[in-house]
């Protein structure tokens, strides 16, 4: 709260004032933007058409929710620090993933019922885990945690979100069509 109250040059006293809690004030700073990302999927999702290939469909639904990440990301460093937010947020057992939880978890539940209504072979908690899983691995491409840059020495850099954003697309898709081939 110091370092957002000394970037801001304002008072502590001032967001106190003004938020309340530290938590409102996160809650408040997703509040912010989540409906932003939830209209662009909404979007998204509302335009992947059915297909004789689960495998194109299951793609489609993932460009669907990664891709508006992709974009906003692209779009400013505001966005890209809420993204890492976002990313340290989500993977954290905290108060405040409980206060954010109500921005998302419609969007969550519209996801997980388009992959189980493809993959029908999926049982509920395999449905649910493809989604949590998806959310996983893109918020590891958009936390821009540096790991990429320390694990090639350099020559790679996790602040490339579109060739990450590429790989996790791939990845994603193909971990949740191995799911359909598992029995739950």
């Amino acid at each position: 709260m110091r370092d957002i109250t000394a970037m801001a040059s304002t008072r502590l006293a001032n967001i106190n004032d003004q938020f309340g809690s530290k938590e409102v004030l996160f809650q408040e700073v997703i509040a912010r933007r989540a409906p932003l990302i939830n209209a662009d999927r909404l979007a998204m999702l509302s335009a992947v058409r059915p297909s004789r290939s689960p495998a194109a469909e299951i793609r489609a639904v993932v460009e669907a929710f990664g891709r508006p990440l992709l974009v906003r990301g692209l779009e400013s460093e505001g966005w890209r620090n809420y993204l890492r937010l976002l990313a340290q947020l989500t993977n954290s057992r905290s108060v405040v993933l409980l206060l954010i939880a109500q921005h998302f978890s419609p969007m969550a539940t519209m996801f997980s019922d388009r992959i189980g209504k493809i993959l029908p072979q999926l049982t509920p908690r395999q449905q649910m885990n493809a989604y949590q899983l998806m959310v996983s691995s893109a918020m590891a491409v958009f936390s821009d945690n540096r790991r990429i840059d320390v694990m090639s020495g350099g020559i790679e850099s996790s602040a490339d979100l579109a060739s990450h954003y590429e790989d996790m697309v791939s990845f994603t898709t193909g971990g949740i069509l191995n799911l359909a081939k598992r029995r739950g």
